[in-house]
């Protein structure tokens, strides 16, 4: 039998920069959650696939935002906005990502429920 967690101790929402994996509440999709900044961090949800390029491009014409996933053997990963300064550097060393992109929105039903209506007649 697990323990249940007290209410008041929520490990869902990320507390620094470190990326945690979990599934999206509405979707179900893989993401990567954390904070992102140094001044006002953001509660960032990104997907763990990486992008080329090209494809950093139109996520960016989409209105999305993307990141550098730094891995790096000694150090904790970390995930770090990428800005336009960044990106006119020319090509990250570090993994691409970008914000999720969820395919449904919240308050639609599930597409796999089957519930049965209540009806008066």
């Amino acid at each position: 039998m697990t323990k249940r967690l007290p209410p008041w101790l929520d490990l869902s929402s990320p507390m620094s920069d470190k990326p945690r994996t979990q599934l999206c509440p509405w979707c179900k999709a893989p993401i990567l959650r954390a904070l992102v900044g140094h001044v006002a961090a953001l509660d960032v949800r990104a997907d763990p696939k990486p992008l080329t390029p090209q494809q950093e491009l139109a996520a960016r014409l989409q209105g999305r935002f993307t990141y550098c996933l730094r891995l790096h053997p000694w150090l904790p990963a970390r995930l770090l906005s990428r800005g336009p300064d960044h990106i006119r550097a020319g090509r990250c060393t570090h993994i691409v990502i970008a914000d999720h992109h969820c395919t449904r929105k919240p308050g639609q039903p599930e597409p796999d429920s089957n519930q049965e209506h209540d009806r008066l007649f």
